[in-house]
């Protein structure tokens, strides 16, 4: 099975995948996943194809096989290229959701880790003892933390192996400071509760900064989620409308007439059938970088606000299609 990952991937990246995997807590066998990949990639590019063969015909004077295979590779690689994308953006999102798993009941943890070492307990029982079950994966992971080191396991090392599952600045730095603090031998106790401290203060920070900004994040979302929509939609009506009363106009009559405006080009512009497919692709380019911008301001990292982008956008092409509907339906009751 090695030997399929080395044909398509460079062994830097195949060590940067599973590297990607481990910290996403995702068990996937990377050979199997580009199996799969291959195999529904195929035969996605094949429907794709059957559906839009009248594609072929742009190739004139082309053997058939030569244009189909040539059109199969290429629907083959944007195929690819969105799976590759869409996968991504769900290890992304598990690697921040683990994170945040983490970091919400890491400054309650180590407050008890303090007061346990304040008690007289060694540091290796105040982690022990600490553990709650409200800790949820972080009471799992320092209990391994704990059996290593009372089993003679290293100290740094069992800290170590555990910071560097997560893609966790602040969870790396505060046992970082921990382990030195031991080495140098200096009070324990009170490190380890400012550590908390400043971790509690840090999370205080970030809800007040989302607090401050809410009115600029409503804002963004309100112009791409319903105001775009609104406008797409009616622009859309009006050159429905525009189409058709210019195709009841009979310009035979005038075309001796001599006038510098463009009589015989009325209604030869953009069709709604065009403008329609124009406003899908803008609303989704709109709603994607809305919900990158929302995600900057409010979380200050794109990757915290990636499982809302589907969201923004899916609303947002449903209000242009729900638009569209009631506005042809008021222009119909009212004769236009």
């Amino acid at each position: 099975m090695k030997t399929i990952e080395r044909l398509f991937l460079p062994l830097s990246l195949i060590k940067s995948l599973q590297r990607q995997f481990d910290v996403a807590g995702l068990k996937i066998n990377l050979s199997k996943l580009l199996i799969w990949s291959i195999i529904i990639d195929s035969l996605i590019s094949l429907v794709i194809l059957i559906l839009f063969r009248d594609l072929f015909q742009y190739y004139k004077g082309v053997n058939v096989l030569i244009s189909f295979i040539s059109y199969l590779a290429i629907t083959f690689f944007f195929v690819f290229v969105l799976f590759a994308f869409l996968f991504y953006g769900y290890i992304t999102y598990k690697k921040v959701k683990r994170r945040n798993e983490i970091e919400d009941v890491l400054s309650d943890y180590l407050e008890l880790v303090a007061a346990n070492v304040g008690a007289g307990m060694t540091i290796d029982q105040a982690l022990w003892y600490a553990i709650r079950d409200k800790f949820g994966v972080l009471a799992y992971e320092m209990e391994t933390v704990a059996k290593k080191i009372m089993a003679g396991d290293d100290m740094e090392k069992a800290v170590y192996e555990f910071t560097d599952k997560y893609d966790s600045p602040i969870l790396k730095k505060s046992f970082v400071l921990l382990i030195e603090s031991i080495e140098s031998g200096g009070e324990i106790a009170s490190l380890i509760s400012k550590i908390a401290w400043s971790v509690k203060e840090n999370q205080i920070m970030k809800k007040e900064i989302a607090g401050n900004v809410t009115m600029y994040t409503m804002f963004i979302m309100f112009a791409s989620v319903i105001a775009a929509p609104l406008l797409y939609s009616l622009s859309h009506r009006i050159i429905i409308i525009m189409s058709d009363l210019t195709q009841k106009i009979d310009l035979s009559s005038v075309t001796s007439v001599s006038t510098k405006l463009p009589i015989q080009t009325i209604g030869q512009g953009i069709s709604a059938t065009d403008f329609k497919i124009f406003a899908y692709i803008m609303l989704f380019v709109t709603s994607l970088f809305s919900g990158m911008i929302i995600s900057i301001v409010k979380k200050g990292s794109i990757k915290e606000g990636l499982k809302n982008i589907p969201y923004y956008i899916i609303a947002s092409i449903s209000l242009f299609l729900l638009f569209s509907v009631i506005l042809t339906s008021l222009f119909s009751n009212i004769g236009i």
